[in-house]
């Protein structure tokens, strides 16, 4: 686009990446009172565990979500003390801390990820097929994007190595 349709077109998508932030499209269920951040590291310790008894490193959490280490351990921490995960020492390398689900957090991950997946459900229903098929394809794309954009502002450093 030219001149003003420009603006005026990325305006509008300010607006709505605004709108889409700021709704409460990750709800979970009623009976579930950890925050987001807490139910969606249980459900990737969960997938990343995949009924492994050693559990999983705390630094391929952090790899994953791309965070740092102790922001993953602030989260495992309150996750803990809830009794929803347990921490055990890697046994091959002693300076690594493993992480695994106990029964409550399997089944807080369960229905997390029950609730999350019912709500794309729904979106699906709502939008039709096509439109999420076109849904899915714009979003990959825009996230190729921004995964450029990221890499040009880095120098092709990657930033998460440091």
């Amino acid at each position: 686009m030219a001149g003003g349709g420009e603006e005026t077109a990325a305006r509008r998508l300010i607006e709505v990446f605004m709108l889409f932030n700021k709704m409460n499209w990750n709800h979970q269920p009623m009976d579930l009172k950890q925050k987001h951040s807490e139910l969606r590291l249980l459900v990737v310790i969960k997938r990343m565990g995949n009924g492994e008894d050693e559990g999983v490193k705390v630094s391929d959490l952090s790899k994953f979500l791309k965070v740092t280490s102790p922001t993953v351990t602030q989260l495992l921490n309150r996750l803990e003390e809830m009794g929803l995960i347990v921490r055990k020492e890697d046994p091959r390398d002693r300076r690594a801390v493993r992480v695994s689900l106990t029964e409550e957090g399997e089944l807080t991950a369960k229905k997390a990820l029950q609730g999350f997946m019912q709500r794309m459900n729904g979106l699906v229903d709502f939008l039709g097929d096509d439109d999420t098929e076109q849904l899915i394809r714009l979003l990959r794309q825009t996230t190729t994007y921004f995964e450029q954009m990221n890499l040009n502002d880095s120098n092709g450093d990657d930033v998460n190595k440091c």
